[in-house]
C-alpha cells in the first residue's frame, strides 16, 4: 500500500541519535531522511539509464538546493514513511519533491531538492540522458506532486 501517494517510498525508524534536547527529531536530521530516500530513488534509475557502471560513492549528481517545511514533530521509535518523486526535468538538472508521513498518517514534513548531473573528472554538468528521463516517466506513470514549494 502506498502511504504518501508518491511514486517511491522508503521507511525510516526514528532513532535516539535523531533527537534533540526536547525529545523530537532535530530539524537538520530531516535532510538525512530526504537524502536516504533520494539516494535509493536515484540509484534505481541510474543503474539502468547510464551507459557506464558507477560505484555508489561516485553517483554523477550534485545537490544544489534543499528545502524542508516542517508540519508536525516526529518522535523516538516512530516509523516514518518518506515518499519521493521527480517533479521537473531540465536539461542538466531535475527536481525531487518529498513527503514524510508519520505512523498515524499525519503529515510530518515536505521537502524539495534540486540536483545537477555532474562529471567530477571534468568538473562540469552534463545533460540528463534521455533513457533516464524515459525510465522515470514510465515508473511515475503521470504522477505529479500535490504539495508545491
Amino acid at each position: 500500500m502506498n502511504i504518501t501517494n508518491y511514486p517511491y517510498e522508503t521507511q525510516i525508524q526514528v532513532s535516539f541519535r535523531d533527537l534533540d534536547a526536547l525529545g523530537h527529531v532535530n530539524n537538520a536530521v530531516f535532510f538525512t531522511y530526504l537524502e536516504t530516500a533520494r539516494i535509493q530513488y536515484i540509484t534505481k534509475f541510474l543503474e539502468h539509464g547510464l551507459p557506464i557502471r558507477f560505484d555508489l560513492l561516485d553517483i554523477p549528481i550534485i545537490l544544489v538546493e534543499a528545502r524542508c517545511s516542517y508540519k508536525s514533530q516526529a518522535l523516538f521509535g516512530e516509523m516514518l514513511t518518506v515518499g519521493v518523486g521527480v517533479t521537473r526535468f531540465g536539461n542538466k538538472s531535475f527536481d525531487l519533491n518529498y513527503k514524510i508521513v508519520g505512523e498515524d498518517g499525519r503529515l510530518v514534513a515536505v521537502g524539495k531538492t534540486v540536483q545537477v548531473m555532474y562529471d567530477y573528472d571534468n568538473n562540469s554538468a552534463f545533460p540528463i540522458p534521455d533513457v533516464i528521463k524515459q525510465s522515470v516517466y514510465a515508473f511515475q506513470s503521470g504522477w505529479s506532486a500535490s504539495e508545491t514549494f
